[in-house]
């Protein structure tokens, strides 16, 4: 972990090297493209061939779907202490993610008139889990809780074949979230063309959401306009603001928590004006990392990623980080209320008992949060990503007859005439 200077070309060049969302190399795209058409065209068909190709294992139509029975079963194997942690942050978000519903509103004009805009749920979803170490109950709980808060008629699920064999929690957490109905052995590209496009066993939905893999990335972007995708997931981020009140050894446990997911290409930064706090917490990272998992990736992560950047006070300090806008922001600062109103991030965690491990673990708001830099504009997977808003106008004939002067001039001045004898038909009697 290195220590550099804002501004200066050390932090230029710093800055210039995090990972950022960019173009998959041409070749995955083209094998993407075929195996997004073959699901297309085929089907279940194809669906068994990639999945013996991809993932080494033979599967028939009839054995792609995981049943509800099969989903009690799996869950049963996980260990009961953790199925107990499940109940209680899936309890914990459902709470918080309540909170977002809304029922749209009625605007009632003068002349009786009707306005009005409703939220409705979207008629399905697709969630995909991905396997491997990427396979989190807790990512589970994140995608299925808010579809099933927001009323979403149909969650599919879709997974590697042998994720729940391997990974029972995840059945467990598939279970604990009520989403058991539709789960399918199925991941990679080959998962999202099924949901995309549907097959004569997976349903077809309306979005596709949860992260993935390079392949899964790629899919999204083809089958994006044909069906709805979520943002795409990068690797882990955090910026923490700090200034020399803050506890050395909390600064560097969190960075650390980070730092050991596993991709090597995560974004861990502290920003400071205090160069005795950077320099302790560099030495304690130093120290840490022979404790955390995925100690190879880990090392390589604080190696080209991480960074100690010093500014001149928190107000330079605000700008360095939400230039980041990073997908987690901690502010353990003097009157850290006040300056984390004013940080771009995904997620923004305030003092020194907010750790952003609370919200990886279902303290209530989603960990599904967007990153590399796309917190300046996206927002944290919600209720809302899982509705669809329409207006409705219901005109009274005075109400149109009020309005029918600016629209007759308006669509005249733009060239659409059939616009306006429209409207003018509906008094032309008189």
């Amino acid at each position: 972990m290195r220590t550099i200077a804002y501004p200066g070309t050390a932090y230029r060049r710093w800055l210039a090297s995090l990972p950022r969302a960019g173009a998959p190399r041409a070749g995955l795209v083209r094998e993407a493209e075929r195996v997004v058409r073959a699901v297309r065209d085929e089907g279940d068909a194809a669906l068994v061939r990639f999945s013996e190709r991809f993932d080494g294992v033979r599967l028939v139509p009839g054995r792609l779907r995981v049943r509800p029975s099969e989903i009690r079963e799996l869950a049963e194997r996980a260990d009961p202490a953790v199925v107990e942690a499940l109940g209680g942050m899936a309890r914990r978000i459902e709470a918080f993610h309540r909170r977002q519903l809304t029922g749209g509103f009625r605007l009632r004009t003068a002349d009786g008139s009707l306005l009005e805009e409703r939220v409705l749920p979207l008629a399905s979803a697709g969630l995909y889990v991905p396997g491997g170490r990427g396979a989190y109950p807790s990512s589970v709980l994140m995608g299925a809780i808010p579809a099933r808060v927001a009323g979403v008629g149909r969650l599919v699920i879709v997974t590697p074949p042998l994720t729940l064999e391997r990974n029972p929690a995840v059945a467990a957490a598939i279970a604990v979230a009520g989403a058991g109905e539709h789960v399918y052995r199925v991941g990679g590209a080959q998962a999202i063309a099924a949901l995309a496009y549907g097959t004569r066993t997976i349903p077809a939905v309306d979005k596709i959401i949860g992260p993935g893999n390079a392949w899964v990335t790629v899919a999204k972007r083809l089958v994006r306009g044909h069906v709805e995708t979520s943002s795409e997931a990068g690797p882990s981020e955090i910026a923490i603001l700090a200034d020399d009140r803050a506890d050395a050894g909390h600064v560097a446990a969190d960075l650390l928590a980070q730092a050991e997911h596993g991709s090597g290409d995560e974004t861990v930064v502290l920003v400071t004006p205090s160069r005795a706090l950077a320099a302790e917490v560099v030495r304690l990272m130093a120290e840490g990392q022979r404790s955390v998992a995925n100690r190879a990736s880990t090392r390589r992560t604080l190696a080209r990623h991480a960074a100690a950047v010093l500014v001149r006070d928190l107000a330079e300090g605000v700008l360095v980080v939400n230039r980041l806008a990073p997908e987690h922001a901690s502010v353990v600062t003097r009157g850290a209320s006040r300056v984390a109103r004013q940080i771009v991030a995904g997620a923004v965690f305030v003092g020194p008992f907010s750790p952003v491990a609370a919200g990886d673990y279902g303290i209530g708001p989603n960990h599904v949060l967007p990153t590399g830099g796309t917190a300046r504009f996206s927002s944290p997977l919600s209720v809302r990503d899982f509705q669809r808003r329409q207006s409705v106008v219901t005109l009274t004939r005075n109400g149109l007859a009020l309005a029918t002067e600016d629209i007759v001039r308006v669509a005249m001045a733009e060239g659409f005439p059939g616009h306006a004898q429209s409207v003018l038909t509906r008094f032309e009697a008189e």
